[in-house]
C-alpha cells in the first residue's frame, strides 16, 4: 500500500515538474553549447584544463554557500521570534 502511495506521489510530482518545464522558455544558450561541441580541439583542451571538474567543484561550492546562507537566515528568524 505504501508503494502505491509513493508511486502516485512520484507521478504527481513528475507531472507538476513537466508542466513547469513546459511553461518555462527554452535555454538561450543551447545554440552556443552546440557550437562549442563542434570544435575539433575541445577534447584536447579539456585534457589540459579539466572544465568538467571545475564546473563540478564550482557547483558544489555554490550549493554549500547557498545552504549556509539559507540556514543563517532561518536561524536569525528563529532568534527574532523567540
Amino acid at each position: 500500500m505504501l508503494e502505491n502511495i509513493l508511486g502516485t506521489l512520484n507521478s504527481a510530482i513528475d507531472s507538476v515538474l513537466e508542466l513547469a518545464l513546459g511553461v518555462l522558455p527554452k535555454s538561450p544558450f543551447t545554440e552556443h553549447i552546440d557550437n562549442l561541441a563542434r570544435l575539433p580541439y575541445l577534447g584536447l583542451l579539456n585534457w589540459f584544463v579539466p572544465v568538467g571538474a571545475f564546473l563540478a567543484i564550482g557547483t558544489s561550492w555554490l550549493v554549500a554557500i547557498g545552504i549556509f546562507y539559507v540556514i543563517k537566515i532561518v536561524l536569525r528568524w528563529i532568534k527574532a521570534i523567540s
